[in-house]
């Protein structure tokens, strides 16, 4: 233990060294906290603002390697993950945020320069920002225990039909009986909670994948593609195939 900490000491003066010499000083901690801080706020035009009022963010040397990219890459992970941390504190679904995260350190592992990097890192920012600020015009209400888990179970559950019966069930209430509290509690029926909870899901799929119509049909546990498609439109007002162009999330 005692040479593990001798060895950590030694690397940690000698970086400090080589920074200093070579005048890489990392970006400070207000900086980087006023940038996330942006994130956490959900305030899209303080970031961008922010990003060209600060000087250029400067990343440690996370990989002994000399590439600029492959140093880039790493560095894109670390503020990936912080940026995904203060997402959730603003009021972003974790799932969603550690699920986008996911999705944009993929695409950064497939950038091959620098410049599409930098671009994607910082577009990365921005939808968080975005999908920040979206969530937090949503109220927060406050449900009983049985509302409360029958919502999330709506939300996490496996995408499967969801009947009534089964619900009730889940929280050992009558059909009728959480029909009516559920009604009451969130202002709206079951059916249309659920159908909203899944053209979101929908629309996600639209925007960040390739898959058809008919695979998220069948994903979404629709009856049928033209079902998905005409339940979509209700709550849209555009088809699934309209939404996807209008929405297409840019490749780098």
């Amino acid at each position: 233990m005692y040479k593990m900490k001798s060895d950590i000491n030694f690397s940690l003066t000698h970086e400090m060294l080589e920074n200093a010499e070579n005048e890489r000083i990392h970006t400070s901690y207000a900086q980087e906290k006023a940038i996330l801080e942006c994130v956490s706020n959900g305030d899209i035009h303080a970031l961008e603002n922010t990003y060209y009022s600060l000087p250029t963010t400067v990343y440690g040397k996370m990989t002994s390697s000399n590439s600029k990219l492959k140093l880039l890459f790493y560095a894109s992970i670390a503020n990936t993950t912080l940026v995904t941390r203060y997402a959730i504190e603003g009021g972003l679904n974790e799932e969603t945020a550690f699920s986008l995260s996911d999705v944009y350190i993929r695409k950064m592992e497939q950038c091959t320069d620098v410049d599409a990097l930098m671009k994607l890192n910082e577009q990365m920012a921005i939808e968080f920002t975005l999908r920040v600020a979206e969530a937090k015009k949503t109220p927060k209400n406050y449900y009983s225990p049985a509302i409360s888990r029958v919502i999330d179970y709506i939300y996490h559950g496996k995408n499967k039909t969801l009947t009534l019966n089964q619900l009730a069930s889940l929280v050992n209430l009558t059909p009728k009986y959480l029909s009516a509290l559920f009604h009451k509690e969130t202002g709206q029926t079951l059916t249309v909670f659920i159908h909203k909870v899944l053209i979101e899901k929908a629309k996600n799929l639209l925007a960040h994948s390739d898959y058809s119509l008919g695979e998220i049909s069948t994903y979404l546990n629709f009856s049928s593609q033209s079902y998905f498609i005409s339940i979509f439109k209700r709550y849209t007002g555009i088809t699934p195939g309209q939404y996807r162009k209008l929405h297409r999330q840019i490749s780098w």
